[in-house]
């Protein structure tokens, strides 16, 4: 406090001794509020985290997964394992338009066919196609063999086309197996037809079950395939793993088809071999060409 000339004379100015502030209080509740904002982001950052990890463990957790169930042991397990689809060749247009008329025409539906997924309509486009005289698809021959062996698989166990599939009722006494055996089929044949399930018939109940089917496997040597029929009319084309050693010859399919097939010098791809049992019954017949 001090006594200074002022502009009513002497005047008492109480403030003239005191320090002048220097801004470090500011400066320090300003580091201050930094610090806090800083460790506020930071402590939120971990609750987020955290709170994402136990989500993640919790979606993995043991309690959280399926349980794998070992499949149910039926006949059903022994179905051979089906190979993707053949493809029928895409034939580009300029190649089509060089065709005969009446073959571009069939495959121009044949494409129709497929587009609209017509089963029957595929299936007799492709025969007309492999019956014309002189071949002039012969190039596509056997992609269209392929995929005509695959849609007849389709009309046999999944539609039961009535060409080669008929119902029966289940009579007093009657097993799977001597339905099968009754009419010329197989009983792996009759259980794909009716679910894979087939321990047990019920009485009254209908069936289904191929009707005396006439199964002849021509086995051709030089091509190393084997096509399959029935009834005489081509059903499906399989590869053989290498040339057979056999004699050319008609022979009668054996009880013990493994020892049979070992005998000629035949062999299939594993899954073919499985789908060849499913079909042919006892008796068939095998055609060893030398062609």
């Amino acid at each position: 406090m001090s006594l200074n000339r002022g502009r009513y004379g002497l005047e008492w100015n109480p403030r003239q001794d005191e320090p002048k502030s220097s801004g470090l209080g500011w400066i320090v509740l300003a580091v201050g509020l930094v610090a806090v904002v800083s460790f506020s982001v930071t402590w939120a950052r971990r609750v987020r985290a955290s709170a994402q990890e136990d989500a993640a463990s919790e979606s993995t957790a043991p309690s959280a997964r399926p349980v794998a169930r070992p499949p149910a042991q039926t006949v059903a397990a022994a179905r051979p394992a089906e190979p993707p689809p053949a493809v029928v060749p895409t034939v580009s247009r300029d190649v089509t338009e060089k065709r005969p008329p009446r073959v571009r025409n069939l495959l121009l539906r044949l494409e129709e066919a497929e587009r609209q997924r017509d089963v029957e309509m595929a299936v007799s486009t492709i025969e007309q196609i492999r019956a014309l005289p002189g071949s002039p698809a012969a190039d596509l021959d056997d992609a269209l063999a392929r995929r005509l062996g695959t849609l007849n698989m389709k009309r046999l166990f999944e539609r039961k086309t009535p060409l080669w599939v008929r119902q029966v009722e289940v009579r007093r006494g009657d097993s799977a197996s001597r339905i099968a055996a009754e009419n010329g089929s197989t009983f792996a044949s009759f259980a794909r037809l009716n679910g894979g399930d087939v321990g047990t018939v019920r009485l009254g109940s209908k069936v289904y079950v191929m009707a005396h089917p006439r199964f002849t496997l021509v086995v051709h040597r030089r091509t190393r395939t084997a096509d399959l029929l029935l009834k005489e009319k081509f059903f499906k084309r399989y590869d053989l793993v290498k040339e057979p050693t056999g004699k050319a010859g008609a022979y009668e399919l054996p009880r013990g088809a493994a020892a049979f097939w070992k005998s000629l010098g035949v062999s299939f791809r594993a899954p073919d071999q499985t789908e060849i049992d499913l079909l042919m019954p006892v008796g068939s017949s095998v055609l060893v060409s030398e062609m």
